[in-house]
């Protein structure tokens, strides 16, 4: 088998762990423990899957825990993210290798290491547990004078928006324009019924 069949297999396999009694159409998850009880199983097959970021890109679920920050979780592709999601959601198609699941978030409040409010994202040094410095400093290899402790890491916290999740070999991980993220424009209900056109009707 080439990857390409392969990975449509555990991407079907990792649905069928998640779901032992058969793929619903939807489903939706709230609770912390059962959303990253699923992104863990997401990430239990390497090189499976692809996470799309709400600001573009993406990078590949490895796992994820709960974050010391109240509400929140961690999940590792390689980087750090924290998040406070509001539902984990799944959606499925006539085709599985089409099926996805989608994040979406509640605002998560900014740090206050940097003066600037507006953006999505912050991407931050922390120092010691739940203590954030400038990014920079992680660069440096100093704070204050002192070298970085060996705790110490860089991680992004996501004020807002929503990801999706889609198998690696899918058809849309294999579109490049799709980096754009074009789902953190559109709601749950319409990033589905867009996913429905293109099956339909192709790029």
């Amino acid at each position: 088998m080439d990857f390409y069949e392969k990975n449509r297999q555990a991407w079907i396999d990792i649905q069928n762990k998640i779901f032992p009694t058969g793929i619903p159409k939807h489903c939706e998850w709230t609770k912390l423990k059962d959303i990253i009880s699923v992104l863990n199983t997401i990430g239990s097959v390497d090189n499976s899957n692809h996470m799309f970021y709400p600001t573009g890109g993406g990078l590949d679920v490895e796992s994820s825990k709960l974050s010391v920050e109240n509400n929140c979780i961690e999940i590792f592709t390689g980087l750090t993210d924290i998040l406070k999601p509001k539902r984990l959601t799944f959606e499925s198609f006539a085709d599985p290798i089409w099926n996805y699941f989608r994040i979406e978030t509640s605002e998560l409040e900014p740090s206050g290491v940097y003066k600037e409010k507006d953006y999505p994202s912050e991407e931050l040094t922390e120092i010691e547990t739940g203590k954030y410095i400038n990014r920079s400093y992680w660069d440096e290899g100093k704070y204050q004078g002192q070298k970085l402790p060996k705790s110490a890491r860089v991680l992004t916290r996501h004020l807002k928006g929503a990801f999706v999740i889609f198998a690696k070999s899918s058809y849309y991980n294999r579109n490049s324009s799709t980096y754009d993220a074009r789902h953190n424009k559109m709601t749950s209900d319409e990033f589905r019924e867009y996913i429905e056109k293109v099956i339909k009707n192709g790029w």
